[in-house]
């Protein structure tokens, strides 16, 4: 379901059966969704009416009980063994994995409250507060804005459509917010595409960014913008319920290139390569720990072992942490893509594009955008008797993938950027897309 009243009154009545949460994206294509489905054993579909790609019969290999479409219900014979999961499950978000198959993150009451509660210390919320709320539901981040004003009281202002960015901003005031929530490209559409500049407003407080750093030039403009009010940057998980650390708006001018300290509850610490703790200052693999670090990956235990080490969650993430205790974040060691509010995996593009008859190997990176952060580019060799175009490649892939994890360019090359031990070259494959995009943006001028 997109966000709405009906998306929330399912999420709390879900939970309040005892029953487990596994929100899903509306554009998500219903091959995917029949697979989790049936990864998660799950008895129940709740499909909103805006919703026209989906039948009942795409779910007919599933061992569904009813789907609930508006006011029809549509029960199904159907005598599968209801799937138990541990002890205080809550909720399951879907987040794409090193594998290129999405992993389900388990979420525990307890891991939301202890998020939630966190939240809401540093960012003063209280029932007097209201959020325009145009980040997904079933994501980690939106997942987070709804129930902390579900917690306190406060008012939930929903706006699915970013296309009339200016519509966002009229009901911001219309609806006197006293927040906002984005990524880094939320509020480069605002800058870019709306006329953000003639608008006042009176009853906003704060404005909070996550899902990925957000550039200092666009931070300065943000700034600029807005500059009597309180901008929060921070940093999180889907594994840690959302939220790892902040960094309040009095330590911008002073630690802006940071993602600041761990939010209430959370200790982070570094881990060197030789599993040393890191001093202040040193490089390493960012992990964390609190009560909202998750359960572990449904039905997964091999990729919950690697991440989850003696209550320790190792984020993927490297960073250091200075004498303060602010976190610096440098990079990743893993080949994720954030793309708008999005976490793509690679790998999944990469098999997706491998089922074409025409395609032999295939690498895909993000690249940097100044309003997604990154786009998806792939760069691709062909077998010698089937010879696609990238336009047809670009079909495929718009056939089976969600928009948002369609890629923007497909090079086609004769081989691809490899070390001498056969292994291929991420770095390589970024500079190929790079040359490719410029000389499209050359061609359209």
């Amino acid at each position: 379901m997109e966000n709405s009243e009906e998306y929330t009154a399912t999420y709390l009545a879900v939970l309040g059966l005892g029953g487990v949460v596994v929100s899903l994206h509306p554009q998500v294509p219903a091959s995917e969704v029949s697979r989790i489905i049936r990864h998660v054993g799950a008895t129940g579909l709740v499909v909103s009416p805006s919703i026209r790609q989906w039948t009942a019969g795409d779910f007919d290999s599933t061992e569904l009980r009813f789907i609930l479409e508006e006011d029809e219900m549509i029960r199904r014979d159907q005598s599968g063994a209801v799937v138990k999961g541990p002890a205080g499950l809550a909720q399951i978000i879907y987040t794409s994995g090193s594998t290129g198959q999405p992993k389900g993150v388990m979420l525990s009451h307890r891991n939301l409250i202890a998020n939630t509660r966190s939240i809401l210390a540093y960012l003063r919320l209280s029932q007097e507060d209201s959020i325009m709320a145009v980040l997904p539901f079933v994501y980690a981040y939106g997942n987070s804005v709804m129930l902390t004003h579900l917690f306190v009281g406060g008012k939930i202002v929903i706006e699915n459509s970013f296309v009339y960015p200016n519509l966002i901003l009229d009901r911001m005031v219309g609806e006197k917010v006293t927040g906002f929530s984005g990524v880094a490209s939320t509020y480069a559409i605002l800058l870019n595409q709306s006329n953000l500049k003639a608008y006042t407003f009176p009853t906003l407080r704060y404005l909070t960014n996550a899902g990925g750093p957000m550039p200092s030039e666009l931070l300065s403009r943000m700034r600029s913008v807005f500059s009597d009010k309180r901008i929060y940057l921070m940093y999180g998980q889907t594994e840690a319920a959302a939220r790892l650390t902040y960094l309040p708006p009095e330590d911008l001018d002073l630690k802006g290139s940071s993602v600041g300290r761990p939010i209430p509850g959370v200790s982070i610490r570094i881990v060197k390569e030789d599993g040393e703790i890191a001093g202040p200052g040193e490089v390493g693999e960012v992990c964390a720990s609190g009560e909202n670090i998750m359960q572990g990956y449904w039905e997964d235990p091999q990729a919950t072992a690697k991440v989850l080490d003696e209550g320790w969650l190792r984020t993927g993430d490297m960073g250091y942490l200075d004498e303060e205790g602010h976190l610096t974040l440098v990079g990743r060691n893993n080949e994720m893509i954030k793309s708008g509010a999005y976490r793509i995996s690679p790998v999944e593009i990469e098999e997706i594009l491998l089922q074409h008859p025409g395609v032999q190997e295939v690498g895909v990176v993000g690249v940097e955008d100044p309003i997604l952060g990154e786009v998806i580019c792939a760069v691709v060799t062909l077998k010698q008797n089937r010879r696609p175009t990238d336009q047809e490649l670009l079909a495929h892939c718009a056939r089976r993938l969600a928009p948002f994890k369609r890629p923007k360019s497909i090079c086609l090359v004769v081989e691809l950027p490899k070390s001498p031990s056969g292994k291929v070259l991420r770095q390589g494959l970024r500079e190929i897309s790079r040359t490719a995009l410029r000389a499209a943006v050359k061609e359209i001028c």
